[in-house]
């Protein structure tokens, strides 16, 4: 009885300790910015004015808000869409027992431990318009009239965001398939190829199911990374061309840290919150319910 009751008490601690912590840093502050977006506050003075619901209708109101948000949309189908597909068919490249693959695996990972910052800056130097790496190859391989002004036109600058974040995401999907890979029995496989099934066969009945869980987290991570886009983008270009590569994570920034517009801001964080919640929480949901229906 004593021993149990040490144990329970155990667990309580060390229970108690995360649950505390989350609390203080997530749950808190989550509850304070809900708070403080029905309230105009300039982030200095100690006086809050409680304005209800005026700084979301400012904000509906306000065009810049529905470019951010439309750009938003932009990073998530891309982000769930092409980063996850190019990691996946590198993975399955890779998984073909090529020499130095290793190697292969080292070189594609290695730019998703690099700071967005760092990024940010060596994209810039590849999209400088003059002396850029992009720019000069065009003009080398003679395709002068392609060249482009990458992050100065407003028409293509979300793009070539995207074109940098390509390069430093894709090795995150890229390890955790090889990982979902390496973890399929080879037994499956070895039954496929002797019902005479081909590759693509293979991939639609075997490889892709069994990858469902490596699907899962990345699309999941992918998704969070999309809505909450933020350094690449502000490091790059601060939202510009005018408002042209605008996300809310960049506009909660600019109004509340440039303009001091601490509730209107925290309005902002408040529907990036919920438009994240809605977007991802039932995907995971779902996929979760479809992976426990292969298990069992």
């Amino acid at each position: 009885m004593k021993l149990a009751t040490e144990k329970r008490l155990t667990f309580s601690v060390f229970l108690f300790i995360p649950v505390v912590t989350f609390a203080v840093f997530v749950i808190y502050p989550i509850l304070q910015s809900i708070m403080l977006s029905f309230h105009r506050w300039d982030g200095i003075s100690p006086a809050l004015t409680y304005v209800g619901f005026q700084n979301y209708q400012k904000l509906f109101a306000n065009p810049r808000f529905w470019i951010a948000i439309a750009n938003n949309a932009k990073w998530l189908v891309f982000s769930l869409l092409v980063p996850t597909a190019l990691g996946l068919f590198l993975a399955l490249l890779i998984d073909q027992k090529i020499k130095a693959e290793s190697l292969f695996q080292t070189i594609f990972f290695i730019p998703y431990t690099i700071t967005p910052v760092a990024v940010a800056a060596v994209w810039r130097w590849l999209f400088e318009p003059r002396n850029g790496l992009l720019n000069r190859f065009l003009i080398e391989i003679g395709l002068r009239k392609y060249m482009q002004i990458w992050i100065g036109d407003p028409n293509i600058a979300t793009y070539s965001i995207m074109l940098s974040s390509l390069w430093w995401t894709t090795g995150f999907a890229l390890v955790l398939y090889i990982s979902g890979l390496r973890g399929i029995p080879s037994e499956l496989i070895e039954a496929a190829e002797i019902d005479g099934a081909n590759f693509l066969q293979r991939f639609r009945s075997v490889i892709f199911p069994q990858l469902l869980p490596s699907t899962i987290v990345v699309l999941a991570m992918s998704g969070i990374g999309a809505m909450r886009v933020f350094d690449l983008v502000y490091s790059l270009t601060r939202g510009g061309p005018g408002y042209a590569t605008e996300v809310l994570a960049t506009m909660m920034f600019d109004v509340s840290f440039n303009r001091f517009e601490m509730g209107l801001g925290s309005a902002i964080a408040v529907v990036l919150f919920l438009l994240s919640a809605v977007i991802i929480l039932p995907y995971v949901y779902h996929t979760s319910r479809s992976l426990e229906e292969i298990r069992y």
